[in-house]
């Protein structure tokens, strides 16, 4: 009989994984994973907050005292979206600071119950319960408050707009799928190179052009409000920010001769261009999960915060490297001295060793079937040239 071709093998091993996951699924256990979830998320809420929420505070002072945000503080390095979403939780809360902190905890709660429904439909129910119960996840969302997963759900529902038919140029529902992924980097611009990944999947020169500018101008004309006042803080704050240089794939995998010729701004911009062609055959919603891994496991800049950014990535591919990944992001986040200080550690945590968990995982969800059919190559060269007997005991 003849050997099933790779791709039918990992469609056979996926259904049944799955298959053997909705065996232990009970009706019920949908309500307890979102209650588990939720309450998981309020309770980190309540173990105090960080810096990040103090510059949400600065910022709706600014607004509202009528200021522009770029003129009027340095504490905020993103597009215009975000800054809107906070005046209207501050206005909903009546200027109240705890009721302000329990709406941004629920809506982005909600947005991480939105990622994981987005899991559910595509990946299956466990990505979806790995997703929403994941540590890193609850800890960014309930104590950090940061808002990576909104601009995350956006790209979301980006590439599904945009679809995987890319042999047809751009049409109304691809152009809306580009309008989204606008909004999402000016939400918070972590997807910034992925444009370039659905270009290098796009048929066309001219729908490749489409593909790339249309979202870059969407996040471009979000700051024209606010350029004449706030030109030199958009400036200097958004497009020229620099975080802490960590650069810990980097300082481990490149050698010091190497130094000197590249820097690590330049490998991660060389990294991520890459992939974009390394993995151009995969559908647009698996592409911009690897990109999350790409982004956070390459980058210059990885403090413990981003370490949240690939949760969706970890949850769908879930091997050794993932697992332990979720576990060491866990552990620093919850030691970091930012972060909750949960038991009783007040550490600022190194995430190299999770850096490199990350890089592993990529690699092998890149590569796995190569590195099998290369063993298997391996394995039958070495039983011909031991021959027949080499298995037979003397």
């Amino acid at each position: 009989m003849a050997a099933q071709p790779v791709f039918i093998r990992r469609c056979v091993v996926t259904t049944q994984s799955e298959t053997k996951w909705n065996r232990v699924w009970r009706p019920g256990w949908l309500p307890a994973v979102l209650v588990a979830g939720l309450w998981a998320r309020f309770w980190a809420g309540t173990c105090g907050h960080n810096y990040d929420f103090d510059s949400y505070r600065l910022v709706t002072g600014i607004l509202e005292q009528g200021g522009n945000v770029y003129a009027g503080t340095c504490r905020y390095n993103y597009g215009p979206v975000w800054f809107h979403l906070l005046h209207l939780f501050d206005w909903l809360a009546g200027r109240n600071p705890e009721v302000f902190r329990w709406l941004l905890i629920g809506f982005l709660s909600a947005v991480d119950a939105g990622i994981a429904w987005v899991l559910w439909r595509k990946f299956g129910r466990r990505a979806a319960t790995l997703f929403f119960l994941n540590p890193v996840s609850i800890l960014i969302t309930g104590y950090h408050n940061q808002f990576d997963n909104t601009a995350l759900l956006l790209g979301l529902c980006a590439v599904l707009l945009f679809g995987d038919d890319f042999h047809h140029p751009v049409g109304r529902r691809k152009f809306a799928g580009l309008v989204v992924l606008g909004l999402s980097l000016m939400t918070k611009h972590i997807l910034f190179a992925f444009p370039l990944w659905l270009a290098v999947k796009q048929k066309g020169h001219w729908q490749k052009c489409l593909v790339l500018l249309v979202p870059v101008a969407i996040f471009l004309s979000g700051f024209a409000p606010y350029w004449a006042e706030g030109r030199a803080g958009i400036l200097a704050n958004v497009f020229l920010y620099k975080s802490r240089l960590t650069a810990y794939l980097y300082n481990f995998a490149m050698p010091a001769a190497i130094h000197d010729l590249l820097s690590a701004e330049m490998v991660w911009l060389v990294l991520l261009g890459g992939f974009a062609f390394v993995l151009r055959r995969k559908s647009a919603l698996e592409t911009l999960l690897f990109y999350t891994g790409v982004l956070v496991a390459a980058s210059p800049a990885t403090l413990n915060e981003y370490l949240a950014i690939p949760v969706a990535f970890t949850a769908v591919h879930v091997n050794c490297f993932t697992v332990s990944y979720t576990i060491l992001a866990a552990c620093l986040l919850s030691a970091d001295a930012e972060g909750p200080h949960l038991f009783h550690l007040q550490t600022a945590g190194n995430a190299g060793p999770a850096v490199y968990l990350l890089a592993l995982a990529l690699l092998w969800g890149v590569w796995r079937d190569n590195l099998f059919n290369l063993l298997n190559i391996c394995r039958r060269e070495i039983n011909l040239q031991l021959g027949p007997e080499a298995g037979r005991r003397p």
